[in-house]
């Protein structure tokens, strides 16, 4: 399921490349209050999520990439670490918190 989401968004973010307009496009959200309300989510969101992927990998170097990657892609690459975390976490606590069990 969670490879279905993350390929439906790799679509999504590919059409909206391809299409261009992405000053236009930011403009027309951000001149709505919804478009501005819903900006604020997201923007809020990754940054929470930016910091505790901060704090998981207790690295700026090995975290920077990913907050790279949440600045371009935004929840797919929350997706992907959140997949690749699991996958080299034994317990649920280590996936929370990575080495600091």
């Amino acid at each position: 399921m969670g490879i279905a989401v993350m390929a439906v968004m790799v679509i999504f973010i590919g059409y909206g490349l391809v299409s261009g307009g992405f000053v236009d496009g930011l403009e027309l959200v951000l001149g709505d209050p919804w478009g501005r309300v819903t900006f604020a989510d997201l923007a809020s969101g990754l940054v929470l999520v930016g910091a505790w992927i901060g704090w998981r990998e207790g690295s700026v170097l090995r975290a920077a990439p990913w907050w790279l990657a949440l600045l371009a892609t935004g929840n797919l690459a929350l997706g992907i670490y959140v997949v690749w975390a699991a996958g080299s976490s034994r317990t649920v606590p280590e996936l929370l918190v990575g080495s600091r069990v």
